[in-house]
């Protein structure tokens, strides 16, 4: 029994030891990127939109630097995956109300680009399957993923990439 005490506890240390550097990982992380401003948390009425399409049901995947699909934002909240429900406004703003953790508005006016890819940090599924919008939150362009619920819902969003 004694013999293998050792080695247990040597595991163990070992397994706390990869967890605390795990989490110092993504502290540091978010340090870095403080200084990109607080994403607005603003209601479609609040920027004086109607709704055009939602809510709709979606995994918020997370948002990672515009074409680095492995570089997650961490900084605000925006890396922490969420069920969220999703509005598209008639002036191309997105309302992003997350589950768990800080909802979000994307104003028209910082939305880039609308497409749809295989994944990105967080969930990979080949394909098409998420929808990302492209934006910009102060100086950074950001990628945002979200996988919707229903396939038709993608493919009417997707379609409204004169609105975006």
């Amino acid at each position: 029994m004694s013999d293998q005490l050792i080695p247990v506890l040597l595991l163990a240390a070992l397994f706390v030891l990869i967890l605390a550097a795990m989490a110092w990982g993504w502290h540091r992380r978010g340090r870095s990127q403080q200084h990109l401003p607080v994403p607005e948390d603003a209601t479609l009425e609040q920027l004086g939109e109607a709704v055009a399409h939602g809510p709709v049901a979606a995994v918020y995947v997370d948002t990672v630097l515009a074409e680095q699909p492995l570089e997650r934002i961490v900084a605000h909240g925006l890396g922490q995956r969420a069920n969220a429900m999703v509005t598209l406004g008639d002036q191309g703003s997105w309302r992003l109300k997350r589950e768990g953790t800080s909802s979000f508005t994307i104003p028209g006016t910082v939305v880039t680009e609308l497409t749809s890819g295989p994944g990105m940090a967080g969930k990979f599924i080949g394909g098409d399957g998420l929808l990302i919008i492209r934006w910009r939150l102060g100086d950074q362009l950001l990628d945002t993923g979200l996988r919707l619920a229903r396939r038709s819902d993608h493919d009417l969003l997707l379609s409204r990439k004169e609105n975006a």
